[in-house]
């Protein structure tokens, strides 16, 4: 956003020079990025006119002119085309620097000499034109500085504008903030118009039939407008704000924006095609050639202004080519209206363009400065262009957006500002920035409608403190509150999971949160996903609503590096889009996997991981956070083999999936080994979790224990029958645990060897053999009786 300085200077009477303007405005929050000055080619340019114009012989692209300075005459060669005798136009004199810090000397060219040049407009900074030399009104006096003449000598300020800022976007906007910092008030330019009766409202008729994406659409319409070139002070505001002039309609519209930040658009009303408007969506498919002469094809995120039959502009962005303004349009249908900040933005997305308006558009415009912004433009096209307003205007705003009534508590404001500012500051602060402000204990804040920004207490604090200024709050002497933000509970359980898992032997990867939509699907049929709508690539096609996917991609890519050993996990998240009567979903989960070998050590050798390897992991972090007794509920999920899948309870609810990935899962990552996978709900785990329980003293009796070599049949469910050998067991089994599973060739076929270790010990006596053989017995005729078993004791 640029800004010229002396017009700032207009709109708020305010006499501080450019930088210190700048400094103000940044410490408020509008951040300055620089400050230019308009004037640094203009020091010894000067008003001359051109009294003679000679060819040189042999030159057929450059002439001999003689222009008057006022003390004196100089001869010029001029290589310009336009050049004609009568003109007023800027001449550098010898000793001036040109654009491109050119010194202008005196020279000889093809054997004439040359004092000086006359200037295009881009050779003195003014704009980049280099059609032709500058030609000034012929009012200019002869010999005056350029600078002066045009009262240039100006400054251009450029911002850095953050989004939430769309008033900003204007000259008023901007000014509002510098005269709250001044205590002055914003000198709104007075408009005064002369209305025909012949009423707009027979002329045109204007229909929404989309008010999400245009709650408000205002028309005018002028009649006998002359089209031609713009007066000098409009011209140089535009040049200033990096706009080029274009013609006094289009000039007009441009400077209403750049003056109020509400976008106009003016079209030819004998090209419209009709005396209907209406704002619809684009058909999906529909074709349209906008202004820069492309046609383009258009998707029902497009809002478009139609005549009724066809479309002339698309909504908030850009004209259309049929019914732009010409030298030969005399009747002007003038648009003003609010268009949906998320609307334009998908629109502007869609065709692949920023405009001045649609950049406006997409921050929030006023919608209840449109009558005075349309009013203003139609007071222009009256004087300027000699139009005829006709009279009133047409308005299509069904319900109107309201400001909104914010509390705003000055004991609550000094809190937080760590200052003792009277409620009556606090109250001219906010008036100085147009917010109507009622109350004494508390003040009753109406927000208008330019700051859509402002919606908590906390937001009318922030701007109390910009405009009292950050550097008036003293320096606290002493802290109130915490030295440090207080953790995230959720934060402080996963970082001790990541400690628990790197201590024993896991990895910790991340994954970037997207997945293969048809893997996904794959692994987990029917599981609703969040689709990109414009995917980098088609393996990166959806929000991933599961973790595995990642852990298997790195997994893969470490294989492929030869590191076969893995045992990785990840703390992330799963998305899911609405569905079964909830809402957008991110749920945090924990994945494990596990490959390749076990580590070795001097104990034990290097062994392929199986099953127990990865239930070992998950029994770790349930003893850690005490979480109930889980239940493996075998199950069937697509992705794991299915007589190595399990449901995780605990306490009757689901905490998650374990088992084994399918060999056909595992080949498809090229990964030929077998691969142990699960994946934690944390939210249940964290809600599971319980705190650490009450000391319990060493035991001072002896354990006995006793070992089983169970051969039972494959189908058996082993967590079945240690279920039932606790329960004949009773309270004297300290623990029981597997220490063992085959199935081999000393085994008959389809049956399996489970080896049981039961370590019996009482709290309170030492256990005779006679009650822990009896024990023993009743457990191998249990085992005998319900589940067919071949018991070996050991």
């Amino acid at each position: 956003m640029r800004i010229s300085y002396l017009w700032l200077k207009e709109l708020t009477g305010l006499e501080w020079s450019a930088e210190e303007m700048a400094e103000r405005l940044t410490l408020c929050g509008i951040a300055n990025e620089e400050v230019t000055s308009t004037a640094k080619y203009l020091d010894k340019v000067v008003v001359g006119e051109v009294l003679e114009v000679h060819p040189v012989e042999g030159a057929s692209r450059i002439r001999r002119t003689i222009v008057d300075v006022g003390r004196e005459k100089l001869q010029v060669i001029c290589g310009a085309p336009n050049v004609a005798v009568g003109q007023k136009v800027p001449v550098a004199q010898v000793g001036a620097k040109v654009a491109g810090e050119v010194e202008i000397k005196a020279a000889k060219i093809r054997g004439v000499d040359s004092a000086g040049m006359i200037c295009a407009e881009d050779e003195l900074g003014i704009s980049s034109d280099h059609a032709g030399i500058m030609v000034l009104d012929p009012s200019a006096p002869v010999g005056a500085a350029l600078k002066d003449h045009l009262e240039y000598d100006d400054y251009i300020l450029g911002f850095e504008l953050t989004p939430n800022r769309g008033d900003a976007w204007s000259a008023i906007g901007i000014a509002r903030d510098l005269a709250a910092l001044g205590g002055v008030t914003v000198k709104r330019p007075e408009i005064k118009l002369r209305e025909s009766l012949e009423k707009t409202s027979i002329v045109i008729k204007v229909t929404s039939d989309d008010l999400i994406g245009c709650p408000r659409y205002a028309g005018r319409v002028i009649r006998n407008i002359k089209v031609g070139p713009s007066p000098w002070w409009i011209k140089k505001k535009l040049l200033t704000a990096g706009i080029r002039p274009i013609s006094n309609v289009v000039d007009i519209t441009n400077l209403v924006m750049l003056e109020c930040g509400n976008p106009l658009h003016a079209f030819d009303l004998e090209q419209f095609g009709s005396n209907e408007v209406v704002v619809r969506r684009a058909i999906q498919g529909e074709k349209f050639t906008t202004l820069d002469g492309l046609e383009r094809t258009l998707t029902s995120q497009v809002l478009m202004i139609t005549n009724g039959k066809h479309g002339v502009a698309v909504a908030g962005i850009m004209g259309g080519l049929h019914s732009e303004v010409t030298e030969k349009t005399t009747t002007l249908l003038l648009e003003a209206a609010y268009f949906s900040p998320i609307v334009i933005r998908r629109g502007r997305k869609e065709l692949g363009m920023v405009t001045e308006s649609s950049a406006r558009f997409e921050r929030g415009v006023d919608p209840n400065n449109i009558q005075y912004a349309i009013d203003r433009a139609a007071a222009l096209f009256q004087d300027i262009c000699g139009g005829e307003v006709l009279g009133g205007t047409v308005d299509c705003y069904p319900q109107k957006i309201e400001s909104k009534q914010i509390a705003l508590r000055p004991d609550r404001c000094r809190a937080i500002m760590g200052t003792d500012l009277p409620a009556a500051r606090m109250k001219a602060i906010l008036e100085g920035l147009e917010f109507q402000v009622t109350g004494e204990a508390t003040l009753a804040v109406t927000v208008p409608t330019f700051r859509s920004d402002i919606s908590t207490e906390i937001d009318l604090i922030e701007e109390v403190a910009r405009i009292h200024g950050w550097g008036n709050i003293a320096d606290a002497v002493e802290n109130v509150g915490p030295l440090y933000s207080p953790a995230n509970a959720e934060d402080i359980y996963e970082n001790e999971l990541r400690r628990i898992l790197n201590g024993i032997g896991f990895d910790e990867v991340l994954g970037h949160g997207l997945a293969d939509g048809r893997l996904a699907e794959m692994m987990n049929p029917g599981l609703p996903q969040v689709k990109i709508s414009n995917p980098v690539s088609d393996d990166l096609s959806i929000m991933r609503n599961s973790l595995l996917p990642s852990a298997l991609g790195i997994a893969s890519h470490n294989v492929s590096h030869r590191i076969t050993d893995l045992r990785l996990f990840e703390l992330g998240r799963a998305y899911f889009p609405p569905c079964s009567g909830r809402d957008w979903t991110e749920e945090e989960r924990l994945s494990l996997l596990v490959t390749g070998n076990s580590p070795a050590n001097w104990r034990d050798k290097a062994r392929p991981v199986d099953f127990y390897d990865l239930k070992a992991a998950v029994e770790t972090l349930a003893l850690h956070y005490h979480l109930p007794t889980f239940e493996y509920v075998p199950t069937s999920v697509a992705y794991l083999e299915r007589e190595i899948s399990f449901t995780i309870h605990a306490d009757g609810q689901p905490l998650g999936i374990v088992g084994k990935l399918t060999d056909q899962l595992a080949k498809k990552f090229d990964i030929r080994q077998d691969v142990y996978a699960a994946e934690l709900y944390l939210p249940v785990m964290m809600r599971l979790s319980r705190a650490l329980g009450k000391f319990s003293p060493l035991p001072i009796y002896p354990a006995a224990p006793r070992d089983l070599a169970i051969v039972i049949d494959q189908s058996i469910k082993v967590g079945e029958m240690l279920d039932r050998i606790k329960n004949v067991a009773g309270p004297l089994a300290e623990s029981i645990t597997v220490f063992d599973v085959y199935a081999g060739k000393q085994i008959e076929q389809g049956k399996k060897s489970i080896g049981v270790a039961i370590v019996y010990r009482s709290p309170e006596r030492s256990l005779s053999s006679d009650e822990i053989d009896a024990a023993q017995q009743a457990i191998m005729k249990t085992l005998r009786d319900e589940f067919r078993a071949d018991i070996r004791e050991k």
